[in-house]
């Protein structure tokens, strides 16, 4: 098993670990290293091509990858170090067990852990829709991710269930990849994303908005 100990593990190459690592370089952390799971830097925000990022920190209105980008460009300016496609499988007693599959298993031991991993959507068990079927069925970061990224449409009639801001974009994603987008159903009395999101994504694209509605049942 290959060891190493740096001073400073950063856990996610988002945008917030990218920031973590920049910063760390700045103030003159030479051995570092961050750790993504995925085949590259950017996190989430790399499948949110749709803009409204940045506003606040760049004052620019940038998508997601854009936004992503000047993160990761000022991490590798600074040499920020990376270990892509690595899972980490345990932290304990200030000791990481990760793997990947160009070196293994690795034992790392750095000073100091950085958690900068972000969410993960709620699988469709855990938020407790019942039905029988079993296919045909995405969270909306697994649709934008299979359009956005790995170029698949995951249907051709949709209807989303909750009215986030992710399920408003989504719904004129749909839309604007030509699918039919029946419906958007929101078991609030109001709508749970922003009023800008309703109309550009439900409203300019002709798509229902059912409020005080739910899914009972998926066969």
């Amino acid at each position: 098993m290959k060891t190493e100990s740096p001073d400073i593990v950063v856990i996610g190459a988002g945008p917030a670990g990218l920031a973590v690592a920049g910063s760390a370089r700045e103030y003159g952390v030479k051995d570092m290293v961050v750790i993504e799971r995925d085949r590259e830097v950017g996190g989430i925000l790399q499948q949110c091509i749709h803009n409204g990022f940045g506003l606040h920190y760049f004052r620019q209105d940038l998508t997601g990858p854009e936004y992503a980008s000047k993160f990761a460009r000022r991490a590798e300016e600074l040499g920020v170090r990376y270990k892509l496609n690595t899972m980490v499988l345990d932290i304990s007693e200030r000791k990481i067990l990760a793997v990947n599959l160009d070196e293994g298993m690795l034992e790392i031991r750095p000073k100091s852990i950085v958690l900068a991993m972000g969410c993960r959507e709620k699988a469709r068990d855990s938020l407790g829709i019942p039905g029988t079927r079993p296919s045909g069925i995405f969270t909306a970061g697994l649709a934008q991710r299979l359009i956005n990224i790995e170029g698949y449409m995951p249907g051709e009639r949709v209807v989303i269930l909750g009215s986030g801001d992710v399920g408003l974009i989504m719904a004129r994603r749909f839309a604007l990849e030509g699918d039919e987008v029946q419906a958007v159903v929101e078991m609030m009395s109001h709508p749970g994303g922003l009023l800008r999101n309703v109309v550009q994504c439900l409203e300019d694209f002709g798509i229902p908005l059912l409020l005080s509605h739910t899914i009972v049942n998926i066969n």
